[in-house]
C-alpha cells in the first residue's frame, strides 16, 4: 500500500468518533451529520483530487441534462478513489451503521454551480424487493460550505421507518414540514444517510458553488436480490 493512498486514512478523525452515538442517532433520523471528519491536510487533499478527476471528466462534456454535474464511478476511472472506497477510514463506520459487511459501489462528484436553478426532487436510493433495513447508506463530504442558500442536502427525519410508493422520486412530500432538515456543512464536515432515508435539494443561486465527494455502500447480499 503506497503512501500516498494511506494518508487521508491517517489525517481523518474517524477514530475518535463515539460508534454508538453516531448509530443511536442515525438510527433515530435516517441520517447523522459528522462536523469536522476531515482535517485540513485530509480535505485538501481530497479537494484537490477530487476537482482533478471532475475538470478531466467535464471536458467537453455536453451534456445539457439536469444531472450533469454529477459524475459516478470514480473509482473505475482513478486508483485512489477505488482506495478510499474500499477502504477509506469511513468504512469501519459505515460497517457498524449497516450491521455488517458491505460492498462499495460507487464515488461519485457532486456539484451545484452557481446559477443551478434546479436541484432534484424528494427520493430515496433504493426501491424494489431489497428496500428493506439497513440496505444500503451513503457518506457525503462537502467539499466546500453547503447551505439553504447554495443548495444543500435536505433530509425528511425519521423518513427511513416509513412505507412509500416503489418509486425512486417520492411525490407529496411536504418539503416544508418540521421534519425536512437542511444539511449546512463546513467544508471537511460529512453527513450520512440511509438508502431509505427521503433526501433533496434546491438550486443554487448564491454565488458560490456546492460541491461534494460520495461514497455509495450496499449491505453484502442485497444485490443477490436485485
Amino acid at each position: 500500500m503506497t503512501a500516498h493512498l494511506v494518508s487521508m486514512i491517517q489525517m481523518s478523525s474517524i477514530n475518535k468518533l463515539n460508534f454508538a452515538s453516531v448509530k443511536k442517532n442515525y438510527d433515530r433520523d435516517g441520517f447523522v451529520i459528522l462536523r469536522n471528519l476531515l482535517d485540513l491536510r485530509a480535505l485538501s487533499e481530497l479537494r484537490d483530487r477530487a476537482l482533478s478527476a471532475a475538470d478531466e471528466l467535464l471536458d467537453g462534456n455536453n451534456d445539457e441534462s439536469a444531472y450533469k454535474n454529477i459524475i459516478k464511478s470514480l473509482d473505475k476511472r482513478d486508483p485512489w478513489f477505488n482506495h478510499q472506497l474500499a477502504q477509506g477510514s469511513h468504512v469501519s463506520l459505515m460497517k457498524y451503521l449497516l450491521n455488517g459487511e458491505i460492498e462499495g459501489v460507487s464515488a461519485a462528484w457532486f456539484d451545484r454551480p452557481d446559477g443551478s436553478p434546479h436541484g432534484i426532487s424528494p427520493h430515496v436510493d433504493v426501491i424494489g424487493s431489497y428496500r428493506e433495513p439497513d440496505a444500503g447508506a451513503t457518506i457525503w463530504f462537502a467539499l466546500d460550505q453547503a447551505q439553504i442558500e447554495n443548495g444543500c442536502l435536505y433530509y425528511l427525519r425519521g423518513s427511513h421507518k416509513n412505507k412509500y410508493p416503489i418509486n425512486t422520486f417520492i411525490s407529496g412530500i411536504d418539503t416544508q414540514s418540521k421534519d425536512a432538515v437542511a444539511a449546512e456543512l463546513k467544508p471537511g464536515d460529512a453527513v450520512i444517510h440511509s438508502a431509505l432515508t427521503i433526501h433533496w435539494s434546491c438550486g443554487n443561486e448564491s454565488g458560490h458553488p456546492r460541491r461534494a465527494i460520495s461514497y455509495f455502500y450496499w449491505k453484502t447480499g442485497i444485490q443477490d436480490k436485485m
